[in-house]
């Protein structure tokens, strides 16, 4: 046993960070994979950008404003406006409802589009066709449906829809029907072709085309200071782009002066009615005078009825100037409250002289105030005390018109009177007289409510004549010089950023699912056990060589295993005789490889070594190449029918001897626990100075531990890239259960990082087949 008074224990490490080394082994294993996942994200960006159709946008830019030259005759404006109206807003939502769009697709052309078939995409032909189609559509079903054409010589071809049916064939410039719609092609003999397969149109709906508009085309604000808004359309064809952008602008300049004077068109419509009706009217009552006069020889019955007609007329004259003059009045009291200080001429006439100057005072301190509202607060004393000058002077003004009211009104009701006592003497005349001075009254009113509306008329007329619409195309529809979309270069940058990150995903994935031992330092993290060394892997076939310290000597493998017998040394370093166990978890992890040679390199020191397999479950067939004789070995020596001294046999090695395992026994766990070994192990110590015993898995049967009980040194293998990190647990469960203190591992067939030399560079390698894989992981390796 191992004179070491050290108990080891040995329990997993907790430490979750990253292990760069096996990380740099996991990238390694799989950096084609990754190269492959980057190139195949980055083929599908290249893709993407390749049979994406590529979207253009024409760009316009109008600046909004109307003036209105109706006020260079003096005439103010019959429109009145909201001043918090939005003009931007307002005009972009004409732009963009389905009123105005209707009217550009009267005059864009767009009833029927033309495609070609390409052999990856689909393009528009604009403008440039092979054909022109005019058509009458009786049949709704079929617009918006693919009709494909076939041609098939200069005057004739086929068409068809996408289903396979209706096929017809037609010649050029002559109607015919396909499925209820009337249609005539024109060749077009300019158009010349290109790559494509064949072509196909399309007969639009109006709400169709509406709905294409309506995606397409934007409106937005661009300077709200300067009224101007920015008209953008897009589609795959530039050309089409512009020529649509263009019609939207010149729609929108036409459709822009209608509507604005639209209120004062209607305006001029209903008192051309009127005027036409009063018209009718006058002509009625001056028939009725003209044959009032030609029975009666004249149109006064008497001096008094003529002197009472006369004074009936100038009283209704002087009450409806009156009852004007009141109106006016009534308004211009309203407007004073609302702020509004304007005087119309025809008030002004009316107004005495020092109530028009306290009036236009009054403008003049309110238009201050709106001046002093730009610099002063409305709490500051000057702008205070501007607002009380003019409440006095309102107040003023406000009390003189109030009693001019009041004696207009004393007047208007002594015009009544008299009115009232002339009627009273004019019904004691005849009856012809006083239906002659009735419709004379109605016909004065009409002639004076008909000037009234001829002036009306003439200053809407001006107002309509004198509003011009300032709206200016600043920068008219351009041809797109790139598209907007697909941005390559960012979907270049995204799938390479992409590709990238699901690489670097891979690659953690993998590290994260990768449960096998890979580096030296997992070891050493999990378990506490002394570490003997570590063997590298080789490119030469493990299992055609026979000795590989003997075939290969100065390989780095050769050279480790020199390394371990040098540290096999530091162990039970009192015992001069030693007995050396080599087990693993699972077949496969190396434990033979390791036994063989390690025996042979010890060997090679003049020490007598003896291996002795214990895998009498799996009994081999040779050692090193060399035949064995399976009819006798240990199963034998342990149930005393041979003796171990006629068993063994030697190897090519001097020094170094072997003992087979022998048949195949029905109990080896058994033969293990027995005297019998515990006697054998005695006996080879006496003879050999190191027994190497060859077991079975622990991880599979329980005969490597009945030996690993009896040994001085155990070696526990694990194989890089191979053994589960499952079983370094197996491990401490082994010698938590058995308390063992005398197990050391070995990490086997670690594949070279590169970084490690094992010595000073003289080893001799396997050549290699090619040297781009070489230079591709030395690329990697930076």
């Amino acid at each position: 046993m191992v004179d070491n008074p050290r108990s080891i224990k040995i329990q997993p490490s907790t430490s979750d960070s990253i292990d760069f080394n096996k990380l740099k082994i996991v990238f390694l294993s799989s950096w084609l994979l990754l190269i492959v996942i980057v190139a195949t994200v980055n083929v599908c960006a290249y893709l993407v950008i390749r049979y994406t159709k590529n979207f253009y946008q024409s760009t316009s830019v109008l600046k909004l404003d109307v003036n209105k030259q109706a006020t260079e005759f003096g005439i103010k404006s019959s429109v009145v406006e909201d001043p918090s109206l939005n003009l931007i807003a307002g005009e972009i939502e004409i732009i963009q409802s389905r009123l105005f769009l209707n009217r550009v697709l009267d005059s864009a052309g767009l009833e029927v589009s033309y495609f070609s078939v390409g052999r990856v995409l689909d393009d528009e032909l604009y403008q440039t066709t092979p054909f022109r189609v005019e058509f009458k559509a009786h049949n709704e079903n079929f617009v918006n449906t693919r009709i494909n054409i076939k041609l098939q010589d200069d005057d004739q071809f086929l068409l068809s829809f996408t289903d396979g049916t209706g096929d017809v064939r037609g010649t050029y410039g002559k109607w015919f029907t396909l499925d209820g719609i009337d249609l005539k092609l024109e060749k077009n003999d300019l158009f010349v072709g290109g790559d494509e397969i064949g072509y196909y149109f399309v007969i639009n709906s109006k709400d169709a085309l509406v709905a294409y508009l309506l995606n397409n085309l934007t409106a937005e604000p661009l300077n709200y200071n300067a009224n101007t808004i920015q008209i953008s359309f897009k589609d795959h064809n530039p050309f089409k782009a512009r020529a649509i952008l263009n019609k939207v602008d010149s729609n929108y300049l036409q459709f822009s002066n209608e509507q604005k004077n639209l209120a004062t068109r209607r305006k001029i419509e209903w008192i051309t009615n009127e005027l036409a009706t009063i018209e009718g009217k006058m002509t009625g009552y001056e028939n009725y005078f003209e044959n009032f006069t030609l029975q009666n020889k004249s149109n006064n019955l008497d001096a008094d009825l003529q002197k009472t007609v006369l004074a009936i007329n100038v009283i209704d004259s002087q009450r409806y100037d009156m009852n004007q003059r009141m109106i006016e009045l009534d308004n211009l009291i309203e407007n004073i409250a609302k702020g509004n200080f304007y005087v119309s001429i025809s008030q002004r006439i009316a107004l005495p002289e020092s109530l028009t100057t306290s009036l236009e005072r009054l403008d003049k301190l309110y238009t201050d105030q709106e001046k002093l509202k730009l610099s002063y607060n409305e709490i500051t004393f000057a702008y205070r005390e501007k607002e009380r000058e003019i409440d006095i002077l309102k107040e003023k003004v406000t009390g003189q018109l109030a009693m001019i009211k009041e004696g207009f009104q004393k007047r208007y009701l002594q015009l009544n009177q008299n009115k009232a006592r002339l009627e009273y003497e004019f019904s004691n005349l005849p009856d012809k007289s006083t239906q002659f001075s009735k419709n004379l009254r109605y016909y004065k009113l009409y002639e004076q409510f008909y000037l009234s509306l001829m002036q009306s008329k003439s200053e809407f007329e001006i107002t309509q004549a004198g509003t011009i619409p300032d709206f200016k195309i600043l920068s008219p529809a351009m041809m797109p010089s790139k598209p907007l979309s697909p941005n390559k270069l960012m979907i270049a940058g995204i799938g390479f950023v992409a590709s990238i990150v699901l690489a670097l995903f891979v690659l953690g994935t993998m590290y994260m699912l990768n449960d096998r031992i890979m580096t030296l330092s997992e070891i050493e993290r999990h378990v506490s056990t002394p570490i003997l060394g570590v063997v590298p892997a080789t490119s030469w076939s493990l299992e055609k060589a026979k000795f590989h310290i003997l075939d290969h000597p100065r390989s780095m493998v050769s050279e480790s295993i020199r390394t371990l017998r040098t540290n096999l040394d530091f162990f039970n370093i009192h015992s001069r005789r030693k007995v050396i166990t080599v087990s693993s978890t699972v077949s496969g992890e190396g434990k033979s490889f390791i036994a063989v040679n390690l025996g042979g390199v010890i060997a090679m020191s003049n020490k007598r070594v003896l291996l002795v397999d214990l895998d009498m479950r799996k009994p081999k067939d040779s050692l090193a190449g060399q035949p064995v004789d399976r009819s006798a070995g240990v199963s034998t020596v342990l149930i005393n029918r041979s003796k171990w001294q006629d068993c063994v046999a030697k190897t090519t090695i001097e020094n170094f001897d072997y003992l087979p395992s022998g048949p195949h026994p029905p109990n080896p766990s058994e033969l293990l626990m027995n005297n019998e070994f515990s006697k054998l192990l005695g006996e080879l110590k006496e003879h050999y100075d190191y027994v190497i015993l060859d077991t079975p898995p622990v991880g599979l049967v329980t005969d490597g531990i009945m030996a690993m009980k009896h040994s001085d040194i155990s070696i526990y293998i694990f194989r890089a890239n191979y053994s589960k990190k499952d079983f370094l647990f197996n491990l401490q469960r082994i010698i938590n259960i058995n308390k063992f203190s005398n197990i050391t591992t070995l990490l086997n067939a670690l594949p070279n990082q590169g970084d490690q030399n094992y010595g000073y560079g003289y080893y001799e390698e396997p050549p290699r087949k090619s040297n781009w894989l070489k230079k591709s992981l030395q690329i990697f390796k930076g």
